[in-house]
C-alpha cells in the first residue's frame, strides 16, 4: 500500500487560505460552545435523577440505563463533529477533506487496516493477560443495543477528537512552528492534559496521564508521518470500541454492558505500560512497512 503523493504536508494549514488568529480563535470558540451544548441533554436528564446516591454516572445509569448514559456522555463529541462543517465552509474556508487527509480522497482502506490491526492486538493482549477476576458478564439483551450505539457513536467521537487535536490544533500550531516533532509533542500534551478529568485518573492516579500524553504523541506522530488522520482515527476507534464492547470496569471512563467486567483493583503497572507502549511500537513498525513512509526525518524537523 504505497503512500499517495500529497500536495502539501498535513501539518500545515491549507495553502492560500491565509487565516488570521481571530479566525482560529473564533473556530475554537465554536468548538468549545458545541461541546458545552452537547452536555446540555445529560445535565437535563441528570437534574431529574440527581437524588440517586452517587456521582453523575451512577445517577444517569439508575435513571435511563447504561447504554443511554453512554450515549449522553459522548453526545458532546457528536456536536463538536457537526461544528467542523460550518467552521470549514464559513470561517477557515478549507475543504472538509483537508481536515482529514492531504490525499485526493479520504483513504478508507487505511482506516480499516489500522482499526482491524489494533482491535486484534487488543484482543490478543487481553486474552493473554486476563485472570480469574475478569468475569464474563455477557447478556445479549443488553449487549446488542450497546453494540449498535457504540459502533456509531464511538466512530464519531473518535473522529471528532482527532479532528480537534491532530488536525485543527496541529495545523494552528503549524502556522508558527513548522517543526513536526514540536507540533506532535504539544498536541499530545494537550490531549493528555484534557483527559485528566477521566475516572481512570482518579482511580489510578496521575500516572494515568503518562499513558494519555504518550498515546496523544503517538497518534500525532503517525498523523504527521502519514499526512492524514485515517490511521489515527482507525487506532482510536479500535481502542475505544474494545473498551466499550469487550471489557469494562466500574472505574473506567466507559462503563458499559460489555462482554467482560474487570473486577481487579484499579492499577496501571509496569507490565501495563509495556503492553500499551510496546503494542504501539509494533503497530508503528507495521504501518511504516505497509504504507512505505518516506522522508520521515524531514517531516518531523
Amino acid at each position: 500500500m504505497e503512500q499517495s503523493s500529497n500536495f502539501i504536508s498535513f501539518k500545515q494549514p491549507y495553502p492560500g487560505a491565509r487565516n488570521s488568529i481571530q479566525e482560529y480563535l473564533f473556530s475554537l470558540f465554536i468548538l468549545v460552545g458545541a461541546y458545552r451544548a452537547g452536555n446540555v441533554p445529560a445535565v437535563l436528564v441528570y437534574s431529574k435523577f440527581q437524588s440517586v446516591p452517587g456521582d453523575i454516572f451512577t445517577a444517569l445509569e439508575g435513571g435511563v440505563g447504561t447504554t443511554a448514559t453512554f450515549f449522553l456522555l459522548l453526545l458532546p463529541w457528536i456536536t463538536v463533529f457537526i461544528a467542523f462543517f460550518p467552521i470549514s465552509k464559513f470561517i477557515l474556508k478549507w475543504p472538509v477533506r483537508f481536515f482529514v487527509s492531504t490525499r485526493p480522497k479520504i483513504d478508507s482502506k487505511r482506516f480499516l487496516f489500522t482499526f482491524v490491526l489494533w482491535f486484534l492486538m487488543c484482543l490478543v493482549t487481553f486474552f493473554a493477560t486476563k485472570n480469574e477476576l475478569v468475569l464474563n458478564s455477557f447478556r445479549a439483551d443488553k449487549f446488542i443495543p450497546l453494540f449498535i450505539v457504540a459502533s456509531v457513536v464511538l466512530l464519531i467521537q473518535c473522529a471528532a477528537e482527532e479532528l480537534v487535536f491532530r488536525s485543527f490544533l496541529l495545523k494552528w500550531i503549524g502556522r508558527k512552528a513548522s517543526m513536526g516533532w514540536l507540533q506532535v509533542v504539544i498536541t499530545g500534551a494537550v490531549f493528555g492534559y484534557l483527559h485528566g478529568s477521566n475516572p481512570e485518573v482518579d482511580a489510578i492516579g496521575k500516572i494515568a496521564l503518562i499513558y494519555y500524553i504518550g498515546t496523544g504523541i503517538f497518534l500525532g506522530l503517525i498523523t504527521v508521518l502519514d499526512d492524514g488522520l485515517e490511521l489515527a482515527i482507525g487506532f482510536h476507534y479500535a481502542n475505544n470500541l474494545f473498551a466499550a464492547l469487550i471489557v469494562t470496569s466500574n472505574w473506567q471512563v466507559f462503563r458499559t454492558d460489555a462482554v467482560f467486567i474487570d473486577t481487579n483493583p484499579p492499577a496501571f503497572t509496569l507490565a501495563d505500560f509495556a503492553f500499551a507502549f510496546g503494542g504501539q511500537l509494533v503497530f508503528f513498525l507495521i504501518c511504516r512497512n505497509v504504507f512505505k513512509w518516506k522522508a520521515m526525518r524531514s517531516k518531523l524537523i
